[in-house]
């Protein structure tokens, strides 16, 4: 499944769900939802592991998982990996990737909730990632399914 990731990502497409999709081929598919409080009259938005499963096992039962996504403004190094980041192929999400100065795929985190990803930085190993909308993502660099998201 390494090459099958490796490949798709040179041709600019990454797995478009909610997940984390590894260059092993190893993929942790997310739960989210977008909660409404009429008391207070906003929105909360959450993004959790669902189960871990392999790009191999999602194909059996949909061969097409892939989206073709943009890279945004300028990738940045963070230990020796660089960080890209951008939108889906619809417009409305967002990934953030890591991959080796090589441009090799290490992992890429897909958010169908985001809108684009316009601005990345490294905070204390968070990973912040601001949506051209209101979302904000924060990655913990230590544990890519911990995972905090802000409207």
């Amino acid at each position: 499944m390494t090459e099958k990731i490796q490949a798709k990502w040179k041709e600019g497409f990454v797995l478009g769900h909610n997940c984390i999709a590894r260059a092993d081929g190893s993929v942790t598919l997310a739960s989210t939802c977008r909660l409404y409080d009429p008391n207070t009259k906003t929105y909360s938005q959450t993004w959790g592991p669902l189960c871990d499963t392999t790009v191999e096992g999602l194909e059996k039962y949909d061969e097409d998982l892939w989206t073709e996504v943009d890279i945004f403004h300028s990738p940045f190094m963070f230990e020796n990996q660089v960080i890209v980041y951008g939108d889906g192929g619809m417009g409305n999400e967002g990934y953030v990737a890591s991959t080796n100065p090589d441009f090799s795929l290490n992992w890429s985190l897909f958010f169908t909730f985001s809108n684009p990803i316009t601005k990345a930085e490294v905070i204390d190993r968070q990973l912040i990632c601001y949506g051209s909308g209101t979302a904000i993502v924060k990655i913990n660099m230590d544990d890519l399914t911990s995972i905090s998201v802000t409207l």
